[in-house]
């Protein structure tokens, strides 16, 4: 028994010593999918009705690292994502109905860790990645109450397919998250998020040293 867990850390440990190790740079966009219902929301004199009108396409850029052995391959990657979008506002008081487009853009550093196989030149992968808040520059803070209370992090997972050729590296990926979008909304001191989760198709170029 022994002598076979010896021959197995052996075979491992050369495994690993045969492995490859590649470093480069990724750069893409991404489309969003945000909640289709909107957030109604009542704070004394005044009434809310919230809604997205258009989210923006998103970039992202940065660096990553790839270990492959037997066909099989784990990479992680550090990137700054920056997405936008615009909020459709309709205010309800005293004074009338008034109805105003708010835009809102926030950056992550994102870090994916995918693992996954090749056959040829194709790649099937899928993964987790973290969402590390930075900054957020937003009009909707002239809203009479509200407050940005951004989480520090956020989770979620991925799953697509990739072609490599020559140096590059070509990834067509779909993302969903854990959390509700909009969980950051506080008005009056009452949290609001949107029903559903948001998701986003990204497509990333990159390129190996």
């Amino acid at each position: 028994m022994r002598q076979l867990i010896l021959i197995i850390f052996i075979f491992g440990v050369l495994q690993v010593g045969q492995s490859q190790i590649e470093f480069g740079i990724k750069a893409g966009l991404s489309s969003y999918d945000l909640a289709k219902d909107g957030i109604l929301i009542s704070d004394g004199n005044q009434n809310l009705e919230w809604n997205v009108s258009n989210a923006g396409y998103g970039h992202h850029f940065g660096i990553y690292t790839r270990l492959s052995a037997l066909g099989l391959f784990i990479e992680p990657a550090l990137l700054f994502n920056s997405n936008s979008v615009s909020y459709d506002i309709t205010t309800y008081g005293e004074s009338g109905v008034f109805k105003t487009i708010k835009n809102e853009k926030y950056n992550h550093m994102d870090l994916p860790v995918i693992a996954g196989f090749k056959i040829g030149v194709l790649r099937f992968q899928g993964g987790v990645v973290g969402h590390l808040f930075i900054n957020s520059i937003s009009d909707v803070v002239d809203i009479n109450g509200y407050e940005q209370r951004f989480k520090t992090a956020a989770y979620g997972w991925q799953a697509g397919t990739g072609v490599d050729l020559w140096k590059l590296r070509l990834d067509l990926m779909f993302e969903g998250n854990f959390d509700k979008f909009g969980d950051h909304i506080t008005v009056g001191g009452h949290d609001y998020a949107f029903a559903d989760t948001p998701s986003r198709l990204m497509l990333t170029l990159g390129y190996k040293f």
